[in-house]
């Protein structure tokens, strides 16, 4: 992983930092609203299990035991990738979700149930743009 300040760049606390961008958005209340489920945010090599109810983050996990396979849907991408599409400004290709999963690209993969997936994708991009602020 990449290093910012002598400490990863994203890490735990990097998550946790977002996640609380996440519960203090007014609007995710009300977009969020029917969002309740667990996704994995993937990170080069570690996976963040991401526990949501209701647009609001409950609880994070770092790594994935053998029985949290329970997961609707994983986002995983390379610290480069989402170092890239959380500037304040991302770059051509990197400004949204589709844009990295690509074929031509294939920056990031996106695996699991698509029907979740989709039926909260409104929730789930305002709620990756945030990492802009994290």
């Amino acid at each position: 992983m990449s290093r910012m300040g002598g400490r990863k760049a994203f890490d735990l606390e990097w998550v946790e930092r977002w996640a609380r961008q996440v519960n203090e958005d007014r609007r995710l209340p009300v977009i969020g609203r029917f969002f309740s489920g667990r996704f994995v945010l993937g990170i080069d090599d570690t996976d963040y299990l991401i526990e949501v109810n209701k647009g609001k983050v409950q609880k994070i996990a770092e790594g994935l035991a053998p029985n949290d396979f329970g997961f609707e849907f994983a986002l995983r991408a390379s610290s480069v990738t989402w170092g890239k599409f959380a500037q304040q400004v991302p770059p051509p290709m990197f400004n949204d979700i589709w844009a990295m999963a690509h074929p031509l690209h294939r920056h990031l993969r996106i695996d699991g149930n698509a029907m979740t997936f989709w039926q909260n994708l409104r929730a789930l991009t305002h709620m990756l743009s945030l990492m802009r602020k994290a």
